[in-house]
Formats: structure tokens, sequence, C-alpha cells
């Protein structure tokens, strides 16, 4: 436990790695922005490789080469293009109301959230940066094909993808940090190419626990609460799109 290490009481909650279902997943960080009462980072992966849809995504005729491939399709709470699930190691972090990043813009709350990951990839020997210049003028259908000024980067390729949603007060982050290569998410960074060798995510968990312990006020293993758990049984369908 993180926090044993520490003088202070832990402010933070860590719901620890675990591999889940594609619906499950994101019905989670769903229940979490809506119920948590702490500071909570959640390291997820997927049991079985997903689409997530983000929130405003067009029609589905775009889609038509993943979903022909038979993989499961959710949507997700925030923005952003589709993302193939795969061999990655997903985050969330959830702010409550009296956060006082919640009252920071937008861009400068992602920026502060983005540090401890940047700290934990450099931790394991993988450099990143933020992108520098302009969005495109038309975003493609995938995430990791859109890079912005806020994205961070290893060799001029997309690394960590995320998006944040603001409702009732509250904040999420979740992103997605790609461990091997995806054959239908072609030309994205990848840290076992960056590193030569495998990754597993558990190793970058860890990585990612140490980072975010001090910004998060300390960490303190947990796990859903009562409250949190029956929200995310009741957005499961919900976030089920195929």
């Amino acid at each position: 436990m993180v926090a044993e290490s520490r003088a202070r009481v832990a402010e933070g909650r860590l719901l620890p790695y675990a591999a889940a279902e594609p619906a499950w997943n994101m019905a989670v960080d769903r229940a979490l922005v809506y119920n948590a009462t702490t500071p909570t980072l959640r390291l997820y992966g997927w049991a079985t490789a997903a689409v997530s849809l983000g929130r405003f995504q067009p029609g589905r005729a775009d889609l038509e080469g993943l979903l022909a491939s038979g993989l499961a399709v959710v949507k997700r709470m925030t923005g952003g293009g589709a993302i193939v699930h795969w061999h990655e190691l997903t985050y969330s972090v959830t702010l409550p109301e009296d956060h006082p990043l919640v009252s920071c813009p937008t861009r400068e709350s992602y920026a502060a959230l983005h540090a401890p990951i940047r700290e934990a990839l450099a931790s394991i020997g993988v450099d990143t940066s933020t992108r520098e210049g302009a969005s495109p003028a038309t975003d493609p259908v995938l995430c990791f094909h859109r890079v912005t000024t806020l994205d961070l980067v290893a060799g001029g390729r997309k690394l960590v993808g995320s998006a944040q949603r603001r409702t009732h007060g509250r904040v999420l982050q979740h992103g997605s940090i790609v461990l091997s290569v995806n054959p239908l998410q072609p030309g994205t960074a990848a840290i076992d190419d960056i590193l030569g060798r495998p990754v597993p995510p558990e190793e970058l968990a860890e990585a990612m626990t140490r980072a975010f312990d001090g910004p998060l006020g300390g960490l303190e293993v947990g796990e859903l609460t009562d409250v949190e758990r029956a929200a995310a049984e009741k957005a499961a369908p919900e976030c089920r799109i195929s």
C-alpha cells in the first residue's frame, strides 16, 4: 500500500489494476464520476479487445471496418474519436467537487493529470512530450490518428490518448496508454517498440501508482463502494452497443 510509507493520512483511493469486460469498464468510470467522494485513480485492462466510441461520435458508417471485425463496441461518456482497446493500460482519475483541479480550466487540469503519467513513463525508460503545433482541420475517426497539443507523444507518434468530462461539478479524465501496436490501429507509438521488450500492464500500473500518489494526496488501496457498484451495474447495459 503506497500510503503506508507516508506519515500523512491518505486522501486518495487506488482501484488497482484489473482487466474487465468492455461495458463494465465504461460503466465503472461513469459510476465513479457521479458517486466517488474521494480522488480516485483506477487502472484497468480489457478482458476482450473492443472499440469505444466517443460521446459525440457520429454515425457508424465510418466505422464499418472496425465493426466488421467482430469486436465489442461500447460508448464512453467522454468525447473524442473511436479507440481500439487491445494491449494497453487504461487509467481513469475521478475528482470530487472539492478538489482544487475541478476549478481549474480544462487545459490546465488536463496537463496537471498528464504530468504524473509522463513521470511514470519516464521511470520505465519512455520519454514523452506534448504535441507542438495546431490540430488538424479535420478529425480522423480513430482517436489515435488525431494528435492535439494536449496529447503525449513519443517519437512524434501518439502514445497516450486522454479525454476529460466535467459534470455535476466533478471531473473524470481517462485515457489509454499503448503497450503493443494494435493491427487495427496502426501508426501509433507503443511502449514495447520503444523499449524493445514487452512491458506487462502490471509493471506500468505500479509506476503509475507511484507517480500519482503525491498529486492525489496519498493513495490507499480500496474498492468500489456499494453505491458505486450498483450504479455501474445499472449503467453497463447503456454502455454496451454491440
